[in-house]
């Protein structure tokens, strides 16, 4: 009898062995499998989304060209500059930024399927009911990405665009009052400055802050998934607060276009608090995860 107890776990612990390593390896090509199916599923719905939003890129391009104008005919009504107007310089232009502004407004919606397969994809890595919080998720990171797109829409782009036309000036060369007197002065031959934007150029500054915005707002749902992960901890993010605030002064500063003072207090106000009611979530998902870690290791203690 005292010779075969140790033989027991020998003999048990030995068929375990492949076993777990065979489980690990088929939830690796598992994982890689819904991973291929996660990017085709992405693939197809922008596909479609771009096709639908090809139908409308005329109207599409003016709805993304309207900061641009506004502050054009502000411009216009200050330094004279003439009638708004974008031009191109290739012959492809005009079709290439439209095909691309159809592309980028297929992100956009076609997102409530990319967040899915998003969360498709890490919600293996969490509990059960963590993986309950999947509508949530889809839900929060389409309002969030939308959101910021909409923010640099309202708020940063018509203001930034007055900033930089605002250099448009007529007669440059010639101070038309000094010390208050209505005394011309000449610096050079008198020229002016005026605008002329291509539509490739206009496309690519306002379709990068859109989907820097856009991502940026997602602030907030990347830290709450890296918590339910176990990568972060509330206590982490909140030791690391005093150095994102600085980090988001800097990332107002670079982001927000020309010296828009209160643009850039906005955005780093908005990534602020998002970053802080991050750390709530934090706190929300790593107090759920203890109690879920508790109940299944009680679980396993008290299974014979």
């Amino acid at each position: 009898m005292a010779d075969a107890l140790p033989a027991l776990p020998e003999s048990a612990e030995t068929p375990e062995a492949p076993n777990e390593g065979d489980a690990k390896r088929m939830s690796f090509l598992e994982h890689l499998v819904e991973l291929r199916t996660c990017l085709r599923n992405s693939a197809i719905a922008v596909a479609v989304t771009t096709g639908i939003a090809y139908l409308f890129r005329e109207q599409l391009f003016a709805l993304m060209a309207r900061p641009l104008i506004d502050a054009w005919v502000h411009a216009e009504k200050v330094a004279g500059i003439g009638k708004p107007e974008l031009v191109f310089t290739s012959p492809i232009e005009a079709f290439m930024v439209l095909f691309k502004l159809s592309i980028l407004v297929g992100v956009f919606g076609a997102s409530p399927i990319i967040f899915r397969e998003i969360w498709r994809f890490i919600s293996p890595g969490l509990y059960p009911k963590e993986r309950r919080w999947g509508l949530g998720f889809i839900v929060a990171s389409v309002v969030l990405f939308v959101g910021g797109a909409a923010f640099a829409y309202i708020l940063v782009l018509p203001e930034g665009y007055k900033y930089f036309l605002g250099y448009s000036q007529e007669s440059m060369g010639v101070i038309k009052e000094v010390l208050g007197h209505s005394i011309d002065v000449r610096l050079s031959t008198p020229f002016d400055i005026k605008p002329m934007i291509t539509m490739d150029e206009y496309f690519g500054l306002t379709s990068m802050l859109l989907l820097v915005f856009g991502s940026v707002f997602e602030l907030p749902l990347v830290l709450s998934v890296l918590a339910m992960l176990g990568i972060v901890s509330a206590r982490q993010l909140w030791k690391w607060n005093r150095y994102a605030v600085v980090l988001f002064a800097f990332a107002g500063a670079i982001l927000t276009p020309g010296d828009m003072m209160i643009s850039q207090l906005a955005m780093t106000g908005s990534l602020t608090i998002l970053y802080n009611l991050s750390i709530l979530l934090a706190v929300i998902v790593g107090r759920k995860r203890k109690r879920e870690a508790a109940a299944a290791e009680s679980a396993l203690v008290e299974s014979p």
